[in-house]
Parts: structure tokens; C-alpha cells; sequence
């Protein structure tokens, strides 16, 4: 069941990020209609300060007050709601990001609507195509591989990738028991390697090769993300590109770790035991070990700067790690009886 918990927290950020997504959209939308409205607030009160400064015209001044105090009422009132409204989206998106029982309840209740699991579906495809070009660019390269080669291997991949999209959505009911989940999970396993078997055969004589630059795939998506993040005099090259990768692979590969979520497989398909607290707690721990150990080395290959921002990127990455760790520790804990 290699790479199943990849797989499955993928599907866990991408739904995290459509429910923020909307939030901050009704967030910016109801922000941005605060501050037309404090804008005709200003304009509302400009002129009744004209209107009742303009004494030779009384008469009128009297009646545009009248009208221009009505509509600052009017218009205040709005903006007090619209301002509060603002504030209780701000405050829910900030809930999202940090309370573990929000989210879910957001991811669960969209889950559960047929073209809300089709967005989330289409924004993996959107993710992973550009993603499995620079993860497997070099792989291409590596094989000599024509351009036609490469675009039928990528559909393997990304076919292989997406394997029991539907599947790993519906193991996040919350209502699913441990039985149920498992026979998912085995479902997910068997997809993926129907699509393995046909990677094997498409490539013959080079599978060997194939596997071998897999294990490497996690820590190029590492790199690849925190390169991105670099720009102007701070951009790596594609020599500190290639020293990084290699680093962290061979880190990672000699790090000895109690409980690896890149490795390690669920027993018959039980997910509750792979985030049980303790494991969690431990994997916390060791992350935050390897990756102050791996820092030094990446020192050695990049710049003061970028060593610096790889450190906030290191630190970013574990609190999002952890974060969709815990939803799924909740999502597959044992329901009470």
C-alpha cells in the first residue's frame, strides 16, 4: 500500500485548501463590500457637512440634510453588519487553519456534494500535471525519452497518482468503520498497481531505473516547492538543486526513524493505528530533529539567504504536515460503540 497515505493527505490539503479557498474568497468579497460602503459613508457625511454649511441655501440644505441623515443611518447600519460579517469570516478562516475540528466538518459537509468532490478531483489533475513534470523531468531525461514517451509515461503516473480518488475521498467519512475503510484501502492498493504493472511494461528494461529514482520523488517535491519560493539573487541553480535532492535522500535513507508516513504501510489496511497519538507525537518529534540535522547539510550547499528561508520553509512544512496528520487521526479514529 506504498504511497496510500501519501495519497490520502494530498486529498486531505487539496479539500483543507478548497474550504479555505471559499472562505477567503467570502472573506475578500465582504471586504471589499465594507470598504465601498465606508467609501459612500464618507461621501454620505462630506455632504451633509456641505449641505449644512451652505446657508444661503437653507431651504434646501434643510431638506438634503433630512435625506443625507437618513441615508448615513441607513448606510452605518449596513456597514456595522457587513463589518461583523467580515470579522465572523476572518475569524472562521483562522478557526480552519488552526482548530482541528473545523475543518474537517467544513471538508466533511463538501465531501458530501457531487460537484464539490468533481472540483476537488479537477484541482488534483491541475495539481499533479505540472507537479509530475518537475518531479520526473529528469527521469525523462535520464531515459532519453522522446516527447511522445514522456507525456504516455506521465499519464501512467498521474493515472497511478489519482488511483482511488473516489475511494480516499469516501474513507474520510466520518461515519465509515475501520472494516469498510480497509476494504477501500485495498481497492486504492489494487488500482495502483494495475497502473504499476502497465508502467512496468511500458518501460521494459529501465522499470529497474524507474523504481530507483521514485524514492527520490519526495524529496524533489521538496526541493522543487522551496525552489519556487526563490527568486531574483536568491533563485538556485540546478547544481544546488540536484546537491539538495541528493542530500535529503541520503538524510532521509540513514535518518533512523521510528515511524515514517513516506514509507511505512497501514497493517491490513488500518489507518487508526498509523496516526494513533503516540506515533503522531513520536513522528513530530523525530521531524523536527531530522530537520534541524538536515539544515547544517543544506548549509553547506546553499547561500546564507536561502539557508535562512529553507529554515522557515522546513518549519511551515511540519506545521502543515502535522496539521493534516491530526484531521486524519481523527477522521479514522475508532467510532464509539
Amino acid at each position: 500500500m506504498k504511497n496510500l497515505i501519501i495519497g490520502l493527505l494530498l486529498v486531505i490539503s487539496i479539500g483543507l485548501g478548497a474550504l479555505t479557498i471559499q472562505r477567503q474568497k467570502q472573506a475578500a468579497q465582504t471586504t471589499a463590500e465594507l470598504a465601498q460602503v465606508q467609501k459612500q459613508l464618507v461621501v454620505a457625511q462630506a455632504q451633509l457637512k456641505a449641505s449644512a454649511e451652505a446657508a444661503e441655501q437653507v431651504a434646501r440644505a434643510k431638506q438634503s440634510s433630512q435625506i443625507l441623515q437618513e441615508t448615513l443611518v441607513k448606510t452605518s447600519k449596513f456597514a456595522d453588519e457587513k463589518a461583523k460579517e467580515a470579522e465572523a469570516l476572518q475569524l472562521s478562516l483562522a478557526a480552519a487553519k488552526t482548530n482541528n475540528n473545523n475543518p474537517i466538518a467544513g471538508m466533511m459537509k463538501m465531501l458530501n456534494d457531487p460537484k464539490m468532490k468533481e472540483m476537488i478531483k479537477s484541482q488534483q489533475k491541475s495539481v499533479m500535471g505540472p507537479m509530475l513534470d518537475k518531479q520526473y523531468g529528469a527521469l525523462f531525461q535520464q531515459l532519453n525519452m522522446t516527447p511522445e514517451e514522456s507525456a504516455q509515461l506521465k499519464t501512467l503516473l498521474l493515472n497511478k497518482t489519482l488511483a482511488g480518488a473516489d475511494a480516499g475521498m469516501s474513507m474520510m467519512d466520518g461515519s465509515m468503520d475501520a472494516t469498510k475503510r480497509a476494504e477501500l484501502a485495498k481497492q486504492m492498493k489494487t488500482e495502483r498497481d494495475g497502473y504499476d504493472a502497465q508502467i512496468k511494461e511500458f518501460l521494459g528494461d529501465a522499470y529497474p531505473s524507474y523504481q530507483s529514482y521514485e524514492k527520490s520523488v519526495p524529496d524533489r517535491t521538496v526541493v522543487n516547492q522551496f525552489g519556487d519560493q526563490l527568486t531574483g539573487e536568491n533563485a538556485m541553480n540546478a547544481d544546488q538543486q540536484s546537491k539538495l535532492v541528493q542530500a535529503m535522500s541520503d538524510a532521509r535513507t540513514s535518518y533512523k526513524w521510528t515511524t515514517d508516513y513516506n514509507n511505512q504501510e497501514p497493517p491490513s489496511g488500518d489507518l487508526a493505528s498509523m496516526f494513533s497519538a503516540d506515533k503522531l507525537d513520536q513522528f513530530t518529534k523525530e521531524k523536527e530533529q531530522f530537520d534541524q540535522q538536515f539544515l547544517a547539510q543544506a548549509q553547506k550547499i546553499l547561500t546564507p539567504a536561502q539557508a535562512a528561508q529553507f529554515e522557515q520553509y522546513q518549519k511551515a512544512q511540519r506545521e502543515l504536515q502535522l496539521m493534516g496528520m491530526k484531521m486524519a487521526a481523527q477522521m479514522f479514529a475508532p467510532k464509539a460503540q
